[in-house]
């Protein structure tokens, strides 16, 4: 006889192991499943390991380059394979953690290949057989898998992946990246920072394309300065490799050219990964399964969270599908909880970093009446000028004769962090004026959030009105 659960979760990344955890908490018995790693692509093979490679490669690049701090560095090297063992033990520690975690909470975690067979039960594959669980609920985290770009020649000329970007043991001397996303802005920043000619083709207008535009041509700028190259308006076209060369042709602007490098990178996003649902029935969009503001499919019993869900409002982010995972648990526990996606902020975590939450200056400009912005330039932070890292600006966004407070945009240093503070700003509905209002530690870069609200109040204190 199948096992039976309150709540079965299929999928253990950062969707559903929250979930898993949370439904722990709150005293239901759960089953999670998962075929590989607990932790899913973030933990194992995406937000986590990149960001340890990219602290890895700042920390090349401030030691090269710190001749301003009294840093002089001879013969410096950067040893690939000793960043990526660190790398492989943050992990290591990660998974270890949420595992312990899930015991405490008493979830049990079935390592296998888990099918939805019905509304209330899941069909599992292990190395030890078949069985099947039952369960009251069912939650859907299967997440997202690459997307392969549909370029001539692309898929044979075994191009790198999040994955094996971040297992490389030797740093390629050229890289092209086939997309200028998230994805590819990030790991383009790490190889050039390590040394690596790189060059991003991007088929859109503007690399980054969910970013403010002026943001975003501030950190191409600024990217282009680490030796980076890219292209936008270029379509990749047609890709070969010929021995350890591979040739990538994009047209751009109507003219065709060729790059040659020794490794490319796919960089244009992922797409919903469906595997052991596809014969559920969910009503769905090419993004992935429909659900609600509670993250109900249209399957009854069954809810969806994460990359796998095709809501255009939904961005694919680890903490989103955290998110996600507490408010289907809400739900299937009788409380009342919703999902809100205007206050999400989303971080690219290049060098320097953009952040950003709520609307942009042209969209906020599209819905409401009364839209003013203000800027504060980092170069009048005395904690970035301290750094030595004053590249960017605080972008803030207010609509409405008391300017409430929405969008923020930030490029710069620690951006990641700061944004928390507009994000909270934003979630309780604040004006300029309650920012003004705040005081904040000297000397942070967390002022220059303040900074730009008393321009944006009229009266600026560490910039030009």
């Amino acid at each position: 006889m199948a096992d039976r659960y309150d709540i079965a979760i299929l999928g253990g990344g950062p969707g559903g192991y929250v979930a898993a955890l949370y439904a722990g908490l709150k005293g239901a018995k759960v089953a999670l499943v998962e075929r590989d790693r607990v932790g899913g692509t973030c933990v194992t093979v995406g937000c986590i390991p990149s960001k340890a490679l990219l602290d890895s490669s700042h920390a090349f690049w401030l030691a090269t380059h710190g001749e301003d701090h009294g840093i002089s560095v001879e013969r410096a090297r950067f040893d690939m394979a000793r960043a990526v063992a660190r790398k492989d033990r943050v992990v290591a520690q990660l998974v270890s953690g949420v595992e312990s975690l899930l015991k405490t909470r008493n979830v049990d975690l079935i390592t296998a290949d888990g099918t939805l067979a019905s509304p209330t039960e899941l069909r599992l594959k292990s190395k030890d057989g078949e069985r099947g669980i039952t369960a009251k609920s069912v939650i859907v985290a299967t997440g997202s898998k690459v997307g392969m770009p549909p370029v001539k020649g692309l898929a044979e000329s075994k191009p790198l992946d999040n994955v094996g970007a971040l297992a490389l043991k030797v740093v390629p001397k050229r890289l092209i990246v086939i997309g200028g996303g998230v994805i590819g802005l990030e790991l383009g920043t790490f190889f050039a920072e390590v040394g690596a000619k790189v060059t991003v083709l991007e088929m859109l207008p503007q690399a980054l394309a969910f970013a403010d535009p002026e943001l975003a041509r501030a950190l191409v700028k600024s990217l282009e300065s680490k030796g980076l190259t890219i292209l936008t308006g270029a379509r990749a076209t047609d890709v070969q490799r010929v021995g350890k060369t591979v040739a990538v042709t994009a047209d751009i602007d109507g003219t065709s050219q060729t790059f040659e490098a020794e490794e490319v990178l796919l960089g244009a996003g992922r797409i919903a990964n469906l595997s052991g649902v596809e014969q559920a029935g969910f009503a769905s969009t090419t993004l992935g399964i429909t659900v609600d503001e509670r993250m109900r499919t249209s399957v009854k019993g069954v809810w969806a969270i994460g990359d796998c869900i095709g809501d255009e409002r939904s961005p694919k982010l680890a903490h989103v599908a955290s998110t996600q995972g507490e408010v289907a648990v809400d739900t299937i526990l009788g409380e009342d909880a919703m999902m809100r996606y205007d206050v999400v902020p989303n971080v690219v975590y290049t060098h320097p970093e953009l952040a950003q939450v709520g609307l942009t200056e042209a969209q906020a400009k599209a819905r409401h009446q009364d839209v003013k912005v203000a800027r504060f330039n980092f170069r009048g932070s005395g904690r970035a000028l301290a750094l030595g890292d004053a590249e960017g600006l605080v972008k803030l966004v207010t609509a409405g004769s008391d300017q409430r407070i929405v969008g923020v945009g930030i490029l710069g240093p620690q951006a990641s962090e700061v944004i928390a503070t507009a994000a909270l700003a934003m979630r309780v509905e604040a004006t300029v004026y309650d920012v003004v209002h705040t005081i904040t530690a000297h000397p942070t870069l967390a002022e220059a959030f303040r900074e730009a609200a008393l321009s944006a109040a009229g009266t600026p204190i560490h910039s030009v009105r």
